[in-house]
């Protein structure tokens, strides 16, 4: 099948510079707009953009006659790529040749969504052709934990055998994670392991395999180990710290437990929610043990570390604000041209969102971060609050390492405020669904899991079909199944699901805890547990679930809701009553009470 001329023509012409009139478009807007006022810095002319709006509608639905007339009226190309690829790939209407694909290829190669153009290129190839590869996704990483400095030594100073080190805490790895600690026990103490190893790295290792036997009800087993390397490495032994800590506040000795969490909080060199975690404890063990002088200053040092589910626990403790600053960085006009001048993905992105693809503007946001210098950071983060994209706020701020005091400015995007609402309006407050939505999803409305949990909330079909009163939900290839896509249908019923689950638990009252597992977990897997091991401090609980996920999940989610909270300027009347000794029940400050 050959290209048809108007699109061949357009084709050709994205491979050269655009027209002057093209290029300058933007910019003359821009130039008129008050310094800090982008909102209507928009690449694509209104024309264009109700062109564009319906080249994609016409497309769709296989209408070419129509779809061609149109792009050939186009007085900017910039989203042509994208035009060609939908159709290109369009499921039913169209079959496209190898010399179109190729030729999209040469051209537009640095699109985020290459990759599927590419494999069908080499699906249709002639023998000796060979299309050209996307561009490769460049990865910008955060900063790595840091270790206990004398861990930290052993690992620098011992080069020569850090490759057996390494395959050796791979392994033990590996057994943990499939539920095999006393396997990972007997490996570890086997001489090869074990003189293969420095001590601080050993009782490192023991921390581990603790944890292991800790969440699989081996608590004897779990305390022995955890206090042996606990005692052995006491600058070092971080979560041999956290499980002794654990068990032995388990056996009722509080005075014996606090010991362990205190050694945990002094040590700097570690993740900030793993000592907000020893530090709060620390202080629980303190009040219990009737260490009052102990209580405060423990508190102190968890509530250094806000953006952690301990560090807010400890900020309700002490009745302190956040202190954190959610005004998001301002942008300039001067900052939008200098990242157009830098890189076509910044305007590509403006372009894409005039016209409502939300997903493909954040892709090339997310990609883009990753090629700007470091020092971009904050005018970029400051578009994407422009543009209103917030998987790209989410991802940027996330990346940069937002939590740092020296990223601080970053800090709005970690808990994005996008304009979704449930079909019919909110009944849950936002900041427990946004909560529920940026750890499952992160605000990607297309968000599909590998065992199918689909949109923002992540809901599974029969979840959503048992909510939603509609069996047809459960079929992958219908056009009901297809809703849950869509932002405020997916909202809908993810709010009504979380409605029943606060309604099972605690005589209906909502404990926001188990509602969590139970929406990560499952209420059966929850309530089995649950009913084989009764433990009535909600802490405790959360950190004996044997889950590793769910764990995670509760943590996060938690997390998410009081700073939400705090960035709505919403109290945090649950995160206090927990603080405070009780439990965490829902109640609405939107809404009035409790669920």
């Amino acid at each position: 099948m050959t290209l048809r001329p108007a699109l061949a023509a357009l084709t050709l012409a994205c491979l050269f510079p655009l027209p002057a009139a093209a290029e300058t478009a933007g910019e003359s807007i821009a130039s008129i707009l008050d310094e800090n006022d982008l909102s209507l810095v928009t690449p694509l002319s209104e024309a264009d953009e109700e062109r564009y709006r319906e080249i994609f509608e016409r497309q769709e639905d296989g209408d070419w006659k129509k779809a061609d007339a149109l792009i050939e009226a186009l007085g900017n190309p910039i989203l042509l790529g994208y035009v060609l690829e939908q159709r290109y790939m369009h499921p039913t209407a169209y079959r496209s040749s190898y010399p179109e694909l190729a030729r999209w290829l040469d051209a537009y190669a640095d699109h985020p969504d290459a990759a599927p153009i590419y494999r069908l290129a080499l699906r249709r190839k002639p023998a000796g052709a060979s299309p050209t590869r996307p561009a490769r996704r460049r990865w910008r990483t955060d900063e790595a934990a840091p270790l206990p400095a004398e861990l930290a030594e052993d690992y620098e100073t011992n080069a020569a055998r850090q490759e057996q080190v390494r395959r050796i805490e791979l392994r033990l790895r590996g057994m943990l994670g499939r539920g095999h600690a006393a396997q990972a026990q007997s490996y570890l103490n086997a001489p090869a392991q074990f003189n293969a190893l420095t001590r601080p790295q050993t009782d490192r290792a023991r921390g581990w395999v603790a944890e292991g036997l800790y969440h699989q009800g081996r608590l004897t087993d779990a305390r022995k180990l955890a206090t042996l390397a606990s005692d052995r490495s006491p600058d070092s032994a971080l979560l041999a710290h956290w499980i002794a800590g654990l068990t032995t506040w388990r056996t009722g000795d509080h005075a014996g437990a606090y010991p362990y969490f205190a050694r945990m909080a002094v040590i700097e060199e570690q993740e900030p929610k793993l000592r907000a975690a020893g530090a709060y404890w620390a202080a629980r063990a303190a009040l219990a043990a009737g260490r009052a002088n102990d209580v405060e200053p423990h508190l102190e040092i968890a509530a250094r570390f806000p953006f952690t589910l301990y560090g807010q626990l400890a900020l309700g403790q002490l009745g302190q604000g956040s202190g954190i600053d959610w005004t998001p960085p301002a942008l300039t006009v001067a900052d939008y041209n200098r990242l157009k001048s830098m890189n076509p993905r910044i305007e590509r992105a403006a372009a894409l969102r005039q016209v409502g693809l939300i997903r493909e503007a954040e892709d090339e946001l997310r990609w883009v971060h990753a090629e700007l210098p470091k020092e971009e950071d904050r005018t970029l983060a400051a578009l994407t609050h422009v543009l209103e994209l917030p998987t790209a706020q989410l991802m940027i701020a996330l990346t940069a390492g937002a939590e740092r005091e020296e990223n601080a400015p970053l800090r709005a995007g970690l808990y994005p405020v996008p304009d979704y609402a449930p079909n019919g309006g909110f009944e849950i407050d936002r900041a427990l669904l946004f909560a529920l939505i940026r750890q499952e999803s992160k605000f990607m409305t297309h968000a599909r899991s590998r065992v199918g949990a689909a949109g923002l909330m992540q809901l599974m079909p029969r979840t959503a079909a048992h909510v939603g009163g509609d069996r047809s939900l459960m079929r992958s290839t219908s056009r009901a199944s297809d809703k849950l896509y869509e932002p405020g249908y997916n909202m809908q019923l993810g709010q009504s699901y979380v409605a029943e689950l606060l309604s099972r638990h605690n005589g209906g009252h909502g404990d926001l805890f188990e509602m969590a597992l139970s929406y990560n977990w499952g209420p059966g897997n929850f309530r089995r547990w649950q009913a084989r091991n009764p433990i009535d401090d909600p802490l405790l609980m959360i950190e004996s679930v044997p889950n590793r996920e769910a764990r995670g999940f509760v943590d996060h989610v938690m997390t998410n809701l009081w700073l939400y909270r705090d960035r709505l300027g919403e109290p945090a009347p649950d995160r206090d009553a927990l603080a405070g000794g009780g439990l965490p029940i829902y109640e609405s400050v939107e809404h009035g009470g409790e669920v």
